[in-house]
């Protein structure tokens, strides 16, 4: 391939890029697991902190009525959409974005990219039980990769938040991870991510692979309800903003 055909497909991977995927009034990058992999192997050698999370229904509906988490999402410095119903709610048809969505491509590749580099990572979870449950998956399936501490946020006081982070920074780890079943990481995130010494943050949200550990995985039927809400939120979201537009003309 030729020095021109290269930077044209560059130039067209780099549009693609800049397309946006908005469900329920947010709008986040589109952007594939091997796009948001080289930007952060590209992160690694700069300063300043970058955050990476994933977009689920879960969290999307929850910012509907939470300002916090809506900020969260826009401080990200990409977000991976981990559901395809996300992508179906958008509108978006791209057979590659929703085979990574349902195959939640980025945790894997993730957990591939810190143990083939046997990266020191500090791990985050809401709960006592849910960060014993997190480090135990780790330990278990990427031995490689070296966890130098964890800790739990428990109840989100003023108290508990700054020991927590003087917790991470006594480690100064390569990466925090954390996972998330009540959005409390998140708004913690959204408040606190600049306080705290490390190169990468990845938001994992709620793990349906870790929670196995604690017998607490979400049922079949629960994930199903949490379908049908988000496909009449966003059916009623869209309804309500077709008249307002209608309305404008």
């Amino acid at each position: 391939m030729c020095g021109a055909e290269q930077g044209a497909v560059r130039d067209y991977w780099r549009n693609i890029m800049h397309e946006k995927i908005e469900v329920l009034g947010i709008s986040v990058e589109k952007c594939y697991v091997e796009d948001v992999m080289e930007c952060v192997n590209e992160n690694w050698f700069k300063e300043a902190l970058s955050t990476y999370g994933v977009i689920n229904m879960k969290l999307l509906m929850a910012a509907q009525e939470d300002e916090k988490l809506k900020k969260y999402i826009s401080i990200l410095d990409k977000a991976v959409v981990d559901e395809p119903e996300v992508l179906k709610a958008a509108g978006v048809e791209d057979k590659r974005l929703e085979e990574e969505a349902s195959r939640h491509g980025f945790f894997s590749t993730l957990f591939w990219f810190l143990s083939h580099y046997k990266n020191q990572v500090f791990l985050l979870g809401e709960t006592e039980e849910d960060t014993e449950a997190f480090c135990h998956f780790v330990e278990e399936k990427y031995p490689d990769i070296v966890i130098v501490g964890k800790d739990s946020l428990q109840e989100a006081h003023a108290d508990q938040i700054d020991r927590v982070i003087n917790e991470i920074n006594s480690f100064s780890p390569q990466a925090v991870l954390t996972c998330s079943r009540n959005m409390g990481i998140e708004r913690f995130v959204a408040d606190n991510r600049k306080m705290m010494n490390t190169k990468i943050l990845f938001c994992l949200g709620e793990r349906q692979e870790i929670q196995q550990e604690t017998g607490l995985k979400k049922g079949w039927l629960g994930k199903l309800l949490e379908k049908s809400t988000f496909k009449k939120l966003v059916s009623q979201y869209n309804e309500e903003n077709e008249d307002t537009g209608k309305g404008e003309e």
